[in-house]
């Protein structure tokens, strides 16, 4: 597999081996590894096991290790490896580490990638589908203007280039972002946008505001691609082993991919429903 794949580690070492083995599988020629450092004594310890990955790799691969010697946070961290990546690749399928993909996954973002790469409408590729299977129009993917949750993802370059670190986009582009709520989760999206905005506890949903702002699309398959594994009390966000969405099925994809003949969104009501869910299961 030539498309380069980010891993990107914190301290949760029994899901980190999980996901690296699912990459391992696939073999890509290139692959980044971005670990966080510990907070405390006792954090470092884990974060060395999850780690331990590393000395595992032992095919034919370009490795490019990033190993912070002290604790950026998830915000920090995730950014500051997108952004070295970019600078050095054009493409790339991003996994944290706990977020295990099927096996099928991998060759659909390659697929993708190649074929919208010139296509700059198109920002974002999910693995996740947050609704686990839709009804299918005869395609094997369709297009979303929601990006969430990024569990499992890949995009290009020229469209990682278009996030503000910043994470304030929201305020500078309203009328664009309000078309894309409903007035029934207003307050509750507002509200999110402004907390990540003052304390910058999420890149994710800021990314999704720059798709918008940017009039960008997301490419969503059909069925679910990749699950979320780290609902526990060890998670950053996903701390409600109770959540409907702690235990994701995936499911295979099939090839050749067929591609819809235009780009219609689908579904966008229904993935909103499902997002605000899961932002009242991190409450």
């Amino acid at each position: 597999m030539k498309t380069p794949v980010v891993l990107i580690i914190y301290n949760r070492p029994e899901q980190t081996k999980l996901v690296f083995e699912a990459i391992k599988k696939n073999e890509p020629t290139t692959l980044y590894i971005f670990a966080d450092g510990g907070k405390n004594a006792e954090d470092s310890i884990l974060c060395k096991e999850a780690q331990s990955v590393i000395d595992s790799v032992n095919w034919g691969v370009e490795l490019k290790v990033n190993i912070s010697d002290k604790n950026m946070g998830c915000v920090p961290r995730i950014i500051s490896a997108l952004n070295e990546v970019f600078e050095r690749e054009r493409t790339a399928i991003i996994l944290e580490d706990d977020c295990l993909p099927h096996p099928t996954f991998f060759n659909y973002c390659t697929s993708l990638l190649d074929y919208y790469i010139r296509d700059e409408n198109i920002m974002h590729i999910s693995g996740c589908n947050i609704l686990q299977q839709v009804n299918s129009t005869g395609t094997s993917y369709f297009f979303s203007n929601y990006a969430l949750p990024s569990w499992g993802w890949a995009t290009w370059a020229r469209a990682w280039k278009k996030f503000n670190p910043n994470l304030d986009t929201w305020q500078k582009h309203k009328k664009e972002i309000y078309h894309h709520i409903s007035q029934e989760n207003f307050s509750k999206w507002t509200d999110t946008f402004e907390y990540i905005r003052i304390n910058k506890v999420g890149w994710d949903i800021p990314w999704n505001i720059d798709i918008w702002a940017n009039k960008g699309l997301n490419i969503m398959p059909y069925q679910n691609l990749v699950k979320n594994i780290g609902f526990d009390e060890t998670a950053t966000f996903t701390k409600n082993k109770l959540s409907c969405f702690a235990d994701l099925i995936v499911h295979e994809m099939k090839f050749p991919l067929i591609h819809p003949e235009n780009k219609k969104t689908l579904f966008d009501k229904e993935l909103e429903a499902a997002n605000i869910q899961l932002l009242k299961d991190m409450d």
